[in-house]
């Protein structure tokens, strides 16, 4: 009875993407028949961890850029009829390679001999992570794949299993390197489009053209289920995260007008992301969970009304790890054990350990039982926990807002929260360089030494000043409102319906009809005149002068 309910949801399932491709194909039939010019320029899209929504963007974008004359070159990882179908739909005379087919048994064999002689001249698989050859950035590459794959806080290179499976990816990203400088030397595109470019083999793909002077672009989901986020990267700024303003944005911003009204607008912001839920839709993260009152919080963790409070907001402990910025601790769950370590030494104050709530979609996306890893850490590294530190897990029914009106200080190694608490005047400490840092707003010890012995006094950190914290509102008003741009002539619904067998998945639809008035498009048409014409880092939803 299984296996024939199973068989029928795969049939239902096929059906439904053939439907979804052919709606898609009659869509896009008015830009498709638009006459090209002259090829003179390639555009590569790197789709080596593709999905059908996230191409049929790329699709428009390589469609319209097919008429600025640019060919298109998709990159998969082997041959895939749909994806590829819907790059067809929009630019017909697309080229497709597959890594799959390009990397054959020498250069495995290549690869493989090189990997033995790297891990045998680092004995301890967390110093893979200063791994670079030719500036392609091995090691963090590798190391972010692994800890993703294997879900795990941190290697231990006396586990075979986590030995063998680094031995196997290092020996991956050498043999894709080998190809990916082969490729660029034979064709170098003007331009590469990326949404994943961090686990091997996006991560050395990216990190090709990059060092090659490729203009490289990256687009992601934004907070707003309803907008996207493009960054372009150079060599400079290849590890910033998307969201990060650049130093030039960063400077316009500070000689916009800013009063007190754009003060209060930023603050209601936040506030309403949370209550409504709508900061990350897309992974769920506060469905189902409720704003409590501060005494409701402290009743519900038994927290001492005496004493300030503190809340560690753990980072997912293996998801892109190694991307962005430098840390003063070898991964997250390292800086999660020493937080607490100095947080045990630290009675005077109540301390949170906030699980990210973004385990839960995670896990269910990844087709795995919630496991409350972090929990598990704490509980190997120090059994039973003090009084005075308490765990809030990932499945709580508590909204993350409730915290901001019982949190006197917030820590995180890079995460969005160094960017929301000090919008309220609440001080946060930092453990690694990101999307904020430098600021202005955030405590950035130098020195795993520093940032421990700051916990110990944390209780004496005064709240953020005034002007601190009115820097703090205009940088989120830059990085979480004028960054994000609206998707006004289509839509990326991340949870969008199958007609067929009610479940939700990611799917694109049009908004208007797909032709040359695509250009003249306050999403799709700037990005593209952005793309091809404009230096600027990032593409901005709206003019600063006009923001």
């Amino acid at each position: 009875m299984k296996s024939a309910q199973a068989l029928l949801r795969r049939v239902l399932n096929r059906f439904d993407v053939e439907r979804s491709f052919w709606g898609w194909h009659r869509a896009l039939a008015p830009l498709r028949g638009i006459r090209r010019p002259a090829v003179a320029r390639r555009v590569l899209f790197c789709d080596l961890m593709t999905m059908m929504a996230t191409a049929k963007v790329e699709s428009l974008i390589a469609g319209l850029l097919r008429l600025k004359g640019y060919g298109t070159v998709v990159l998969l990882e082997k041959p895939d009829r749909f994806v590829e179908q819907i790059f067809q739909a929009a630019v017909p005379d697309a080229e497709f390679v597959y890594l799959s087919a390009n990397i054959g048994t020498e250069a495995v064999a290549a690869a493989e001999a090189e990997a033995a002689d790297i891990l045998m001249r680092t004995p301890n698989l967390g110093k893979l992570i200063d791994l670079e050859i030719n500036e392609f950035r091995i090691g963090r590459n590798v190391l972010s794949a692994v800890l993703r794959e294997l879900r795990v806080g941190r290697l231990d290179g006396s586990d075979l299993t986590h030995a063998n499976l680094v031995r196997k990816v290092l020996v991956r990203s050498l043999a894709v390197k080998a190809f990916v400088e082969k490729m660029l030397k034979a064709h170098l595109p003007e331009i590469a489009v990326f949404n994943e470019r961090g686990y091997t083999p996006a991560g050395e793909v990216f990190d090709g053209c990059v060092v090659n002077g490729v203009d490289v672009v990256q687009w992601c989901g934004a907070p707003q289920a309803d907008c996207l986020i493009y960054r372009r990267y150079g060599r400079d700024t290849r590890g910033e995260h998307p969201l990060a303003l650049s130093d030039f944005m960063w400077s316009r911003l500070q000689s916009m007008p800013w009063s007190t009204g754009n003060d209060r607008a930023v603050v209601e912001r936040i506030k309403a992301n949370y209550e409504s839920g709508a900061w990350y839709n897309r992974q769920q993260l506060q469905e189902g969970k409720a704003v409590l009152s501060p005494d409701a919080v402290r009743q519900s963790l038994d927290l001492d009304p005496a004493k300030k409070t503190a809340v560690i907001f753990c980072h997912i402990l293996y998801d892109a790890t190694f991307f962005y910025g430098e840390s003063l601790f070898e991964d997250y769950e390292q800086w999660l054990v020493e937080s607490v370590r100095a947080a045990i030494a630290n009675p005077r104050l109540n301390w949170i350990v906030k699980v990210h709530p973004v385990n839960v979609w995670r896990s269910r996306m990844d087709g795995a039982e919630l496991v409350q890893l972090e929990a598990q850490v704490l509980n190997r590294n120090f059994g039973t926990l003090p009084d005075h530190i308490k765990l809030m897990t990932a499945d709580t029914d508590v909204n993350t807002f409730s915290l901001f009106d019982v949190a006197d200080y917030g820590l995180t190694v890079r995460g969005t929260i160094g960017m929301e608490l000090p919008c309220f005047g609440i001080p946060v400490v930092t453990a690694g360089t990101g999307r904020y840092s430098g600021r202005g707003f955030t405590i950035e010890p130098a020195t795993r030494q520093e940032y421990v012995a700051l916990l110990g006094t944390l209780q004496d950190v005064p709240r953020l000043s005034h002007e601190i914290i009115s820097n703090a509102r205009l940088h989120y008003h830059g990085a979480l409102n004028l960054r994000p741009v609206p998707m006004r002539s289509f839509v990326l619904d991340f949870r969008a319906v199958k007609v067929i067998t009610s479940q939700a998945r990611p799917d694109v639809r049009m908004k208007q009809r797909a032709d040359e008035s695509l250009f003249e498009t306050e999403d799709l048409g700037r990005l593209v005149s952005w793309i091809t014409a404009a230096r600027d880092p990032e593409l901005l939803a709206q003019d600063l002068h006009t923001a």
